[in-house]
């Protein structure tokens, strides 16, 4: 079958760096977008009207207006460049970091109806995807170290050891 249905997408993209200070290094980045169009699928216009093809825009099942994303990473270095607490003139925290990763993203758009069911609904609320579910957030955490065996040879050896959590709020987003 024929498809007649277009998107647009628009939007920018502003973002942050702040290189590594020390022992901190940050990135941000803030984006705005609208993605508007007749359908997002093939089969998002079927069953509307009978009267032809209807040229009215409608925010896209994936249209995220605002899109937030950060990124906090804190680390020790090893050697001459150390910089963190000794213990027994140990540096017990050299090679190690700690890595935050946020994501806050707003709702995207539905279609609320009057009665849902399991397989759709019946009576639109509002314009097509005229409704917005809730902002979603999450957070993620990775810790890790590094370990050097044989300093003083050729090729040394090095594991890298970490945990990684993710979801470390334990958030319970809406998705559908």
């Amino acid at each position: 079958y024929g498809n007649l249905d277009f998107g647009t997408v628009k939007g920018f993209t502003v973002q942050y760096d702040l290189r590594r200070i020390q022992n901190a290094e940050l990135r941000l980045a803030y984006t705005l977008q609208f993605a508007d169009g007749t359908g997002s699928d093939a089969n998002s216009q079927r069953g509307l009207t009978t009267r032809g093809n209807i040229r009215t825009l409608f925010p896209l099942n994936f249209d995220e207006r605002h899109n937030i994303q950060a990124i906090f990473d804190y680390r020790f270095d090893s050697g001459k460049r150390y910089n963190g607490p000794r213990i027994g003139g140990v540096d017990i925290l050299a090679n190690f970091g700690i890595n935050l990763q946020l994501s806050a993203v707003s709702g995207r758009p539905y279609t609320a109806r009057q009665r849902p069911d399991r397989f759709g609904g019946t009576g639109t609320l509002g314009s097509i995807n005229g409704s917005r579910l809730p902002w979603r957030l999450n957070l993620d955490l990775r810790m890790d170290k590094t370990f050097v065996f044989g300093t003083g040879t050729r090729n040394p050896l090095s594991l890298n050891v970490y945990l990684r959590v993710a979801n470390l709020l334990d958030t319970k987003n809406v998705l559908g």
